[in-house]
């Protein structure tokens, strides 16, 4: 089984630090409210729950997003793990793979007109491609330079 790691863009990076940052702050300050006020009203202390809850939240779903984001390649199957959320594609069901050069951008074409953008480091391009196409002997594998070839 062999392992790539998704390919996050600059700004998602920056975006998603920027909501760590932001949830962080939102625990932090309904642990100052609870200290400074406590649970004076039930209304006060559903709104300190709720805040602790919604930031937990936030950071377990980024943080799953950053760190398990990868796409596994197994005998049978292409797995992309995108946080808490696993999606598995049949390799028989794959009928060619497609690199955009331009965008480095691998699109993995289905039997039933149904496709998916692989979006890696473009030096794993070529390994991920030859070991997709190790295991499925049918599949097609193109490549695309010029601009007009570039639309899906």
């Amino acid at each position: 089984m062999k392992t790539y790691k998704f390919k996050f863009s600059v700004p998602v990076i920056l975006l998603a630090v920027a909501a760590l940052l932001l949830a962080v702050g939102a625990a932090a300050f309904a642990v100052y409210r609870i200290c400074r006020f406590g649970f004076a009203t039930p209304m006060l202390a559903i709104q300190h729950v709720l805040l602790l809850l919604f930031a937990a939240l936030a950071l377990a779903v980024i943080l799953a997003l950053l760190i398990r984001s990868v796409y596994k390649i197994t005998d049978t199957h292409v797995v992309l793990w995108f946080g808490f959320i696993k999606t598995s594609y049949k390799i028989e069901n794959i009928e060619s793979v497609h690199l955009f050069t331009k965008t480095n951008k691998l699109v993995l074409y289905f039997k039933d007109d149904r496709y998916t953008v692989i979006v890696v480091k473009p030096e794993w391009n070529n390994e991920f491609v030859k070991e997709i196409l190790a295991r499925g002997k049918d599949i097609r594998y193109d490549v695309s330079t010029s601009e007009k070839d570039e639309i899906l």
